[in-house]
């Protein structure tokens, strides 16, 4: 809830009055759990972050998927199934420039470097078994990341975007340029029905 707010209004322009009244409790109660709302503030920039690992955890080890492409597919689909708190994460940054957000930006951070870690091992994990050329995983994990922060971004920008065909079109164009051949696609191509249900989880 309270990050939410702060992803619809400037941090300094939510009160905990407003947390409070959103989140149908007493202001007291949330100061009784937080000093201030800068500790809020944190706290639920931590807790996205901390559900964004959970799903990555349970949903993208590579020994749960046949090979690289499957657990990359399902990647994917943990960011569309949490797109709207991973792109209220991107939105909330933008505040985060002054010195009272070091803890918030050490949080973001340790996202990126959590999800290139995870990527950059689905790379290798490809090149290694031959199902993708040798590219460097690093340069790939990046672009995969920054893509996927400019689609939740443009989601913010236009309603009417269309996440999930610009995700395949992207996907399409990532297999291509790891020379995974497309007779394979078909086996780890995850279904449109699909996707869109976990859109609207």
């Amino acid at each position: 809830m309270a990050l939410d707010l702060f992803a619809e209004r400037h941090f300094s322009s939510v009160t905990i009055k407003d947390i409070g009244h959103a989140a149908n409790v007493n202001s007291a109660m949330i100061y009784y759990h937080y000093k201030d709302k800068l500790a809020l503030f944190n706290a639920a920039i931590n807790s996205a972050i901390d559900e964004a690992f959970r799903h990555f955890a349970e949903h993208c080890d590579n020994e749960k998927h046949d090979n690289a492409v499957s657990a990359i597919n399902e990647w994917f689909n943990v960011h569309v199934t949490l797109h709207k708190r991973l792109r209220n994460v991107i939105k909330i940054s933008l505040d985060c420039s002054g010195p009272e957000f070091a803890e918030a930006r050490s949080a973001i951070k340790r996202f990126y470097n959590h999800e290139n870690e995870i990527l950059q091992k689905f790379i290798h994990d490809g090149i290694r078994t031959g199902i993708f050329r040798n590219v460097e995983p690093a340069i790939i994990a990046t672009m995969i990341s920054a893509f996927l922060d400019g689609v939740l971004a443009r989601s913010l920008i236009l309603k009417d975007f269309d996440m999930l065909k610009t995700v395949e079109e992207f996907k399409r164009t990532l297999w291509q340029h790891l020379g995974y051949e497309a007779a394979h696609r078909k086996s780890t191509r995850v279904t449109r029905p699909d996707l869109a249900s976990r859109k609207s989880a």
